[in-house]
């Protein structure tokens, strides 16, 4: 077997096993979510299907029974919460009650401390048959954290004591077990909706625990409530970094602000994150003919997509061979029989072979076999095309695998273009749009037409692939704004929508480049393209299935125009916030609960780029290298 061969089978042998992987946290997702439901003991395998939008035959097919599902799923979250607590306390280092506030945000970090999570560990230890079952999987780590808190506890006392406080009363032990009940006892609140403790959040009570044990630790008495997310750890620490040293690492505080309009921090996010990611083109409708084809200008490079004699879709970087011009341009056309290049002419198949040369015999050591047009990987995912310039990370589909159940019921392979391809240039850099998108604590004051039609509940949900979905309903009747009450009153149920999605707005994000508004009647993809620091084109197209109904054309009309005041709302803010972000007096913000999306996009970027945990940037010279030294680490 020659070793390209050897390659080829390995490559796919790799490219299997992410879609297994994939497939099997899509299923584990569902089973969290089912035990949050009805419990250990009515789990069932079909129950599981349905939640994620699979054939029972699927989950047989990757767990051979109920019980090694169970305990896949009891693993996969020991494993999710042992990683997040190494990587708080890694950054934590050893001051002991920096120590102890990691371990706080870990236990109430809102990616972990999901409602239907903390009913999965209270299943396991509550009903007896489980319990067994959790100490073997989570018994060390219970038990490593309780050394965690007596060690660190002990080290404060004595700390204490070395300083003369009283310190006589205190024992190490009770103060780590009073910790764990307490911590036991707010997830528990969590669960039952409770409000014991007002408006004070989980952290925040254990907070308040600490400063009443260790009150020489605390200015005045207690932790400056004026950062009351930042913690013990981080109320010295805001803002005394000095070029180059690594910023406070709470969770709940933003990317500093230099991130947002740096050259050398651009040209990182270039080389890590777009480069290798998967980027939209076009829907498989916008080419339907032989030779259409569709391009992309991003950072530098240039693709494009075209439909070739085979009716097959390929997709090739856009850089003639022999003087790197662009083979076909504008946005999108066709080729016939032949893609020329307008500048000396070469001709290249449409499968990309090369065809024709003009005066090829000038051309000592012309192979035209060896000079095709350079092939990108393209993949198609619910009627879309995308590429990528490089990479062998996952694919689209197993990337998308947890939101797949949902998006199929929309039909979207099936769609086709509602409309042109609109660009919006902003001088606003890429995660500033992000950052606004993918929260909505703004919406009251930001977008008080949208607040005033849909309810107020607001599904936030972020995955470990790099995936997010956000998801809200429609109100009965909205009280202002004539588009709004007119689209209301036009609204028509889609019968192809199961129920919970008939009245249903949700957005998409695929990271770190497009997004999708997906709506009852139609949908649309927004996509960002960094054009530099502190520089955005957008571009954005609306899709739906192919329809004669007047009303629905009406309706669909209505939604743009709802939707088009939004994107003016959110222009405005973004745009000051982008200057803001600029101000000598900001550095890093604070993010509450409900901007968890917003946090795990964020925290996506700076697990690839860790240097943007640095309060202040380092100089440019030294940007790439100290950003390698910490993904070193």
């Amino acid at each position: 077997m020659s070793a390209l061969t050897q390659k080829s089978e390995q490559l796919a042998q790799d490219k299997l096993d992410r879609s297994r992987d994939g497939r099997r946290l899509q299923l584990i997702d569902a089973t969290i979510t089912a035990i949050g439901q009805w419990g250990l003991s009515k789990v069932t395998m079909a129950r599981v299907a349905e939640l994620a939008g699979l054939s029972p035959g699927i989950v047989n097919f990757y767990f051979a029974s109920k019980d090694e599902l169970l305990v896949e799923t009891l693993t996969f979250l020991a494993e999710e919460f042992d990683r997040e607590l190494q990587r708080a306390l890694a950054r934590a280092g050893q001051a002991p009650r920096q120590v102890l506030e990691a371990v706080i945000q870990v236990h109430f970090d809102p990616l972990l401390a999901q409602p239907r999570k903390i009913s999965v560990w209270n299943a396991f230890w509550g009903e007896a048959q489980a319990r067994e079952r959790y100490l073997k999987l989570c018994g060390e780590q219970d038990k490593r954290i309780f050394e965690l808190l007596r060690d660190n506890m002990g080290a404060l006392i004595d700390r204490g004591a070395a300083k003369g406080q009283p310190v006589g009363h205190l024992d190490r032990d009770a103060l780590a077990r009073a910790l764990i009940g307490m911590i036991d006892s707010l997830w528990h609140d969590s669960l039952q909706e409770s409000r014991a403790h007002g408006d004070k959040s989980g952290a925040d009570v254990c907070r308040d625990f600490l400063a009443s044990v260790f009150p020489w630790l605390q200015e005045g008495g207690r932790v400056d409530q004026a950062a009351p997310a930042a913690g013990l750890a981080a109320v010295e620490s805001l803002g005394a970094e000095a070029p180059g040293e690594e910023a406070d690492p709470s969770p709940v505080l933003s990317l500093p602000g230099w991130t947002y309009g740096n050259d050398a921090f651009f040209a990182l996010e270039k080389e890590h994150l777009f480069m290798p990611a998967w980027h939209l083109i076009c829907h498989v409708s916008d080419l339907p003919n032989t030779g259409d084809y569709q391009t992309l200008d991003l950072m530098g490079e240039r693709a494009f997509v075209i439909r070739g004699k085979d009716g097959r879709l390929r997709a090739f970087h856009n850089v003639c061979r022999h003087r790197a011009h662009a083979v076909v341009t504008g946005e999108k056309g066709q080729c016939k029989g032949a893609i020329r290049c307008p500048y000396h002419g070469w001709a290249y198949a449409l499968d990309g072979a090369l065809k024709g040369v003009p005066g090829a015999e000038q051309f000592q050591g012309l192979d035209k076999s060896k000079m095709g047009l350079t092939e990108l990987e393209l993949e198609i995912y619910q009627g879309f095309v995308y590429v990528r310039f490089r990479g062998d990370g996952p694919s689209v589909a197993e990337r998308m695998a947890p939101l797949d159940g949902e998006l199929s019921h929309y039909r979207m392979a099936e769609m086709v273009p509602l409309g042109e391809t609109i660009f919006e240039n902003l001088e606003v850099d890429w995660k500033n749009i992000w950052d606004n998108y993918l929260e909505d604590y703004h919406f009251p004051t930001g977008h008080p037409g949208l607040s005033d039609l849909m309810e107020a509940d607001y599904d936030r949900e972020v995955y470990p692939t790099g995936v997010s979905r956000l998801s809200h309903v429609l109100k009965d009747a909205p009280r202002r704004g004539w588009s709004l009450k007119r689209y209301n009153n036009l609204f028509c149920e889609q019968d192809h929508l199961p129920e919970d999605l008939k009245r249903r707005w949700s957005y998409f994000t695929f990271f770190p480049g497009v997004s999708f508004d997906v709506y009852p009647e139609h949908m649309d993809f927004l996509q960002v393209l960094p054009v530099g620091p502190g520089k955005t084109l957008l571009r954005y197209r609306y899709y739906g299935l192919p329809s004669e109904s007047r009303r629905l054309a009406a309706v669909r009309y209505l939604n743009r125009r709802i939707n088009n005041e939004v994107q003016q709302e959110d222009t405005w803010l973004t745009r000051s916030v982008q200057q803001g972000l600029a101000s000598s007096s900001y550095g890093q913000g604070l993010l509450c609960d409900r901007e968890v999306v917003l946090r795990g996009f964020q925290s996506w970027i700076a697990d690839r780029l860790p240097v943007a945990r640095c309060a202040q940037p380092p100089q440019p010279h030294l940007m790439a290298a100290k950003n390698a030294e910490m993904l070193s680490r």
